[in-house]
């Protein structure tokens, strides 16, 4: 089965980013990625396969350029 996971930037610090990230259909969800640490974790402490294949999406974006994307789509 595909999946589609979507991530959009909802806010930015110098210290963290917030994204809100969704599949098709399915509800929205929130995740931090910590600048200084680079750690990702979900807001809801669920770190089922959906928050696993947006924070990956989002780890390679990260760690490629330390800058972090308005919008990302990760598709499997």
């Amino acid at each position: 089965m595909a999946m589609l996971v979507y991530l959009h930037k909802e806010e930015e610090t110098e210290t963290q980013v917030r994204y809100r990230f969704h599949t098709d259909g399915g509800a929205d969800r929130f995740l931090v990625l910590d600048k200084q640490d680079e750690s990702i974790q979900p807001d809801d402490g669920n770190s089922d396969g959906v928050f696993r294949a947006a924070a990956g999406k989002l780890a390679r974006a990260w760690l490629s350029t330390k800058t972090a994307p308005d919008r990302l789509v990760y598709s499997a």
